[in-house]
């Protein structure tokens, strides 16, 4: 999928990206500051918001196609955050996972105001021939006028493909990483990603861009 991320990593609006600390030490930085925010330092907010503002941004934005769901997820995370900084618990995972946790239920609870839930298909239907093409679709997109026709591809994956390629090919996140955020184990993960790349070729395909 190195055409996907090279062409998939748009960024709209924010720009702000997560420092590239080992797993390890993010982790132990960010439990620190969300101590701190709950003795009421001030800074350690500012630190946590420009840390993950950016990548929750985008998230939701890719997950719901506009910019005031994005923003105003955004905004209703970290409100969220302020006002009940220790409903955090350590021992259920990252305070990422924590995070991107709420923007997902948030992003969610949008979209389903906006239009019923689309159901998964059955496993075995359209598209699982396409991983087995020696041609990749997603290298054809050469150019930035594309994008768009990888947006509305993505968008129009059901909701559980869509967050999975979004968690994990849009912002890179591990199977452990996404299956804390999606609330199921890494394997459920690695099976969804693998369907949703597929359907996401086969929609490419169909693509007004793609003829």
């Amino acid at each position: 999928m190195e055409a996907f991320a090279r062409f998939a990593q748009w960024r709209v609006g924010a720009q702000v990206k997560v420092p590239s600390l080992p797993t390890s030490e993010a982790e132990n930085s960010d439990l620190e500051l969300l101590r701190q925010l709950g003795k009421g330092n001030g800074t350690s907010f500012q630190v946590l918001y420009e840390r993950y503002q950016g990548p929750i941004y985008r998230f939701s934005l890719h997950m719901a196609g506009d910019t005031a769901t994005a923003n105003e997820t955004t905004q209703e995370v970290f409100m969220s955050l302020i006002c009940n900084s220790k409903a955090y618990d350590p021992a259920k995972g990252s305070v990422a996972g924590y995070l991107f946790g709420i923007a997902l239920n948030l992003t969610r609870r949008h979209l389903r105001l906006r239009r019923l839930e689309v159901p998964l298909p059955e496993e075995g239907a359209e598209g699982e021939h396409i991983l087995a093409s020696d041609v990749s679709v997603l290298e054809e997109l050469s150019s930035s006028e594309l994008l768009d026709c990888l947006r509305k591809a993505i968008l129009a994956l059901p909701e559980a493909y869509r967050e999975t390629v979004v968690l994990c090919d849009l912002e890179e996140m591990s199977y452990a990483g996404a299956a804390e955020v999606l609330g199921c184990s890494p394997g459920t993960v690695a099976s969804r990603l693998h369907r949703g790349r597929a359907l996401l070729k086969t929609k490419l395909k169909s693509q007004p861009c793609m003829k």
